[in-house]
């Protein structure tokens, strides 16, 4: 943990990766909060506090008697809102970066079309 978010919303984050990559499909029991709060090296009240965050936004359920499972469509849900932050406050945030740095539109979408080989700043 090592973002400047809150501790309880990288542990959310990390739990929707591992959904978004299979490590946790639908219908699936997730870790305790108590072996989520033991892996992060944090309070049990943070670990729940992100698994509460995931509940509320109908990507977790409560099995009673069981624990927390992965709801139906969880994966996809997960997607549409993280594909809708990046086209609509992500990417015109960066846009508006780049233009008070003096980087064109154009030099961006060059770069975009490079990530994952170096890129040198001139």
């Amino acid at each position: 943990m090592n973002d400047n978010s809150p501790i309880f919303m990288q542990i959310a984050e990390k739990i929707e990766n591992d959904i978004i990559n299979g490590v946790y499909p639908a219908e699936c029991l997730i870790a305790s909060t108590t072996q989520i709060a033991k892996a992060h090296g944090v309070n049990p009240a943070t670990a729940v506090k992100a698994v509460s965050r995931l509940t509320e936004a109908e990507v977790l359920y409560k099995k009673r008697g069981i624990g927390m499972c992965v709801a139906a469509g969880a994966r996809e849900k997960i997607f549409r809102r993280r594909k809708e932050t990046l086209l609509n406050s992500t990417l015109p945030a960066l846009m508006e970066e780049g233009e008070r740095l003096g980087i064109s539109s154009e030099q961006m979408a060059s770069i975009i079309r490079r990530i994952g080989r170096p890129v040198h700043v001139s």
